[in-house]
């Protein structure tokens, strides 16, 4: 089972990748359309459109990341008062919850696809861009995220079982101290990286 959230880590990983690439390449267009429209008059037509696009598909892309990153925002206010296996069988219900939330997505997502496919729609704008295309990759980013998230759900399954304690480490949100630490080290990565 590790083998196989280490396989997904590097898929969501690559994602988050393509969807950092995408905002980059978004913002260069955006920067070149300013400076064309200011200093040239003339602008690059459907910068707006592709903003549009790459904001819809960043957000699907980057979820399986933040999951297994353990991003997602959770109210834990009461949460630290229960007994540790009791919070174990919470953040383990937490999982299934956004597992089945993945899914639901996924298949409205597949729904709007399909009828995009069938009716052949295409946007109204000079690109004409065909729907299917921004959508299809909203739908693959909404489906890793669901497959990612049922694997994190059996896996805390199986932790629950084996090693309750692992189960918070790996599940539950991060604790004050741990986010502190995350900071800490990327500010001191970022200092040595400077010299």
């Amino acid at each position: 089972m590790t083998q196989v959230l280490g396989l997904a880590r590097g898929l969501a990983l690559a994602l988050a990748l393509v969807a950092g690439a995408a905002v980059t390449i978004l913002a260069v267009l955006i920067f070149v359309d300013i400076v064309g429209r200011d200093v040239f008059g003339a602008s690059i037509q459907g910068t707006d459109e592709l903003g549009g696009y790459v904001l819809a598909f960043v957000g699907s892309l980057g979820l399986s990341l933040t999951l297994l990153n353990r991003g997602h925002p959770r109210i834990d206010i009461f949460l630290r008062l229960f007994p540790a296996r009791v919070r174990a069988g919470l953040h383990v219900l937490a999982q299934a919850s956004i597992a089945a939330l993945g899914i639901f997505m996924t298949w409205h997502a597949w729904g709007e696809l399909s009828e995009t496919i069938r009716f052949g729609a295409v946007t109204n704008t000079p690109l004409q861009t065909p729907l299917w295309v921004p959508q299809a990759v909203w739908v693959a980013g909404t489906a890793i995220f669901a497959l990612v998230a049922c694997l994190t759900t059996l896996h805390g399954l199986i932790l629950l079982r084996r090693d309750p304690a692992a189960v918070e480490s790996l599940y539950g949100p991060p604790t004050v101290d741990e986010e502190v630490g995350h900071y800490v080290d990327q500010t001191e990565g970022a200092g040595h990286a400077g010299h």
